[in-house]
């Protein structure tokens, strides 16, 4: 009798078991586990050739350029976008990987009664909301602490960080609290303690730049616009005084194509001035010798990688009082510690800015002010240089060449041309300036367009994700937490598109430094999780052309480590060689050119 109960209690917990676990995934949103790719290249291309005349054409491939393509393409128009590089090669790769509203900015506002400042704060604190919400893989909340060494301060940070809250409103992400000091360094133990009065805590959101611009332009496309990266324009169509389109130069093949739209769009971020010297020009071609900007008032910011123990896994810390009176920033990102960034004026802009080995040493001395063990140089793991979008207004006449008249947010501005230019702003806006981009297209151009989306528009990997995305990828690919983790947190609900290639082929499962057929199984070559599966995802689904493209831009390698990087050269070569069909010169040529540009990264 005891046995047969006991073996009819198991039974019916085995049932009770059985019964919720099946109920539990009744409930939670089905894996993408197939997709069909997205059009090739070659049909994009044909696309540009065959396409009478586009609604809309936008150049440039940045945050703003994909943004405004997303926007266009869901509002009903027909949209082509050109990038003489690769998605995100410049500027939109290079941020500080923040979501945010600018407590800096705040505090100018206060300090200068600036109601554009305030207005710039409470426009980038909507933004950061609609980042979190419509890329929920790619955008999540972080506290960054403030630490405190002067106690009259503890009140000043305390109130600015309420008032952060505050004009937050709805989309406040959590409230802001206060630590003493025993808190604080339980929370951050790598900081000195001494002298330290107390830590604030406020929430500001943190996301992967260039992989979210990746997936911008991926929206894009599936939402029906031609979109194609290394096609560059070279010159702008005109008739009557009037841009009708521009002529594009595929850089593959270099065959050329007239390319007709009744909007253009320079969003070029850095390189604005370079479309806006060709409006200038009667035929639309640039002048024969480079011109120095008038727009972009450019300037170097500068961030390095250093290991995780530099910070908090889960815990930013800002730097509110640097020697020379900047913010900076010490970040968790990617399982590294982000640091910086440095603001340095520029004459002109370089194609590959470089980090100066004074710039390095500048972040170095001011994380030594808070670190209580030595900071190292030989700990910097990767470093790099972006430009500062600052821009200035060219409609507006200054006797001066100081900073009065330089925009503070975004500048748009549509020339007797009719060619619309969209620059400046941050990355936590660029769907804001998107939008008003588009308006402004709308407007001038009087294209019949919808309202737009965007503002809910969920991007591509965002649908269907939720917490449970990760623990649900180990479970039924039986992959460790790790990888799960990476996977989710890159690609969302689509990560199962890249655990399904584990299955087709153990090679697959290999990190991209061992698919060259030299490599040496090394527990380096271990250390990160990138996949040959997780590049040939991105040759299928993510337009990679180039090791390049998935070193920098698709994975985040050269950006975390670049040793490790430079490593991981051949295999990924190999692996984009077969599916290209490369042949040797080509092979080395490619590996060349990745090599000398991951070098500039030390």
């Amino acid at each position: 009798m005891a046995t047969a109960a006991a073996a009819s209690a198991a039974a019916g917990a085995y049932y009770v078991s059985q019964q919720s676990h099946v109920s539990n995934e009744v409930n939670l949103p089905p894996l993408i586990e197939s997709r069909p790719a997205p059009p090739s290249r070659e049909e994009m291309l044909k696309k540009l050739e065959t396409t009478p005349k586009f609604d809309v054409l936008i150049i440039g491939g940045g945050a703003a350029g994909t943004g405004s393509a997303v926007d266009a393409a869901t509002r009903g128009l027909n949209v082509a976008l050109l990038e003489r590089t690769d998605f995100a090669a410049g500027t939109s790769s290079k941020s500080t990987k923040m979501a945010h509203g600018g407590v800096r900015y705040l505090e100018k506002a206060f300090w200068q009664l600036s109601k554009s400042q305030l207005d710039l704060v409470i426009e980038a604190l909507d933004e950061r909301g609609s980042m979190l919400r419509t890329a929920p893989h790619l955008a999540t909340v972080l506290p960054i602490m403030i630490p405190v060494y002067k106690l009259w301060q503890v009140p000043y940070f305390w109130v600015g960080t309420k008032v952060y809250d505050l004009f937050a409103g709805k989309q406040n992400l959590r409230s802001s609290y206060l630590l003493f000091p025993q808190a604080a360094l339980a929370a951050a133990p790598q900081l000195d303690g001494t002298g330290l009065k107390a830590g604030l805590v406020y929430h500001d959101g943190s996301f992967n730049d260039s992989r979210f611009n990746a997936t911008l332009a991926v929206t894009a496309v599936e939402n029906g616009a031609t979109v194609l990266n290394y096609v560059e324009v070279t010159q702008l169509l005109k008739e009557d005084g009037k841009v009708v389109g521009a002529v594009a130069r595929d850089r593959e093949t270099g065959k050329e194509y007239n390319v007709k739209a009744t909007s253009v769009i320079n969003a070029t971020g850095p390189f604005s001035d370079i479309i806006l010297d060709m409006d200038k020009d009667p035929q639309g071609k640039p002048p024969a010798t480079p011109q120095p900007p008038k727009v972009v008032v450019p300037s170097a910011g500068v961030h390095i990688i250093l290991p995780d123990y530099y910070c908090p896994k889960n815990l930013g810390i800002l730097d509110a009082e640097t020697s020379d009176g900047r913010v900076m920033f010490f970040l968790p990102w990617q399982g590294k510690v982000l640091a910086g960034t440095t603001d340095v004026p520029l004459e002109k802009i370089p194609e590959n800015p470089t980090p100066t080995e004074a710039d390095i040493q500048d972040i170095l001395q001011e994380l030594q002010h808070y670190i209580k063990f030595p900071v190292r140089r030989e700990d910097v793991l990767s470093a790099w240089s972006g430009i500062r979008p600052l821009v200035r207004d060219p409609r507006v006449k200054s006797s001066s060449n100081g900073t009065e008249n330089l925009v503070r947010n975004h500048l748009l501005f549509t020339s007797e041309t009719g060619l619309t230019t969209i620059s400046g702003g941050k990355w936590t806006t660029y769907r804001q300036m998107a939008e008003e981009t588009i308006d402004e297209a709308v407007k001038v151009h009087n294209l019949t367009a919808k309202p737009t989306v965007t503002k809910q528009l969920i991007l591509a990997g965002g649908e269907n994700f939720d917490v449970t995305v990760a623990p649900r990828l180990s479970q039924k690919y039986h992959v460790d937490a790790e990888l799960a983790e990476h996977l989710a947190a890159n690609y969302g609900s689509r990560a199962p598109l890249i655990l399904e290639l584990f299955q087709k082929d153990q090679a697959n499962q290999l990190p991209v430094a061992l698919a060259s057929k030299t490599a040496e199984a090394t527990y380096e070559n271990f250390a990160y999780p990138f996949t040959v599966a997780e590049l040939k995802y991105s040759l299928k689904y993510e337009y990679t052309r180039t090791p390049i493209d998935f070193l920098c831009r698709r994975s985040r390698l050269a950006f975390l480590d670049s040793k490790a990087a430079l490593k991981a050269v051949d295999g990924v070569v190999q692996v984009i060689g077969d599916e290209f069909n490369w042949d040797d010169a080509k092979r080395a040529e490619e590996k060349k050119k990745t090599e000398e540009f991951i070098k500039t990264f030390n």
